[in-house]
């Protein structure tokens, strides 16, 4: 993917992406405001990020997204069902050469968790990935206690790649990161199971 089909993405008029339930959004303040309880939360926050794990302010959310989404490299949208925020999505370290991102999702409120909406998200930015960002290949880490989103990765076709031993501290304990990846011809003809 060249930057001109990046740009031309960026600017083709598709977002947000509207799903049936769902749509993503680019990401606004009051987007923060609403899914800043659980970046709060380290109980939340336990699987989530691979990253130290602690609670974070507003300022410190604000600081984080600024590095997540800086426009470039870095993508994140918000969910929303109508106008109400539910979680995020990503595509993270997005390397145009060889056309690949690292996918995120986080249904922040737990009323929304259970309903088949993460799986509605991933679609929506898979489908924009492999499509108006013309990417070759999208990757994920899951936690490998975190059998929810292992199981949501694999069954819209991700494939286990690999461990990432010891990846992610705990407190005193290490827990492994599976490494997924899905390409793109392999999201058209849809998952095998």
């Amino acid at each position: 993917m060249d930057k001109r089909a990046m740009e031309g993405a960026q600017g083709s008029g598709r977002i947000p992406l509207q799903g049936e339930r769902l749509s993503l959004r680019p990401l606004e303040v009051r987007d923060l405001e609403a899914v800043a309880p659980y970046f709060a939360n380290t109980a939340e926050l336990y699987y989530y990020l691979p990253d130290l794990l602690l609670p974070r302010t507003a300022a410190q959310l604000q600081s984080l997204m600024d590095d997540w989404n800086d426009g470039k490299r870095n993508f994140v949208f918000a969910c929303r069902a109508g106008e109400e925020t539910m979680g995020l999505v990503s595509l993270s370290d997005l390397d145009a050469a060889a056309g690949s991102a690292e996918a995120g999702i986080v249904i922040t409120e737990p009323a929304w968790r259970g309903q088949g909406l993460a799986r509605e998200a991933l679609t929506l930015l898979l489908d924009y990935a492999f499509g108006d960002l013309r990417l070759h290949r999208i990757f994920a880490r899951v936690a490998v206690e975190n059998h929810k989103s292992l199981a949501l990765f694999e069954n819209l076709g991700f494939v286990r790649e690999g461990r990432m031993r010891q990846a992610m501290r705990r407190g005193d304990r290490y827990i492994d990161l599976i490494f997924l990846g899905l390409l793109e011809e392999e999201y058209r003809q849809g998952p095998t199971t």
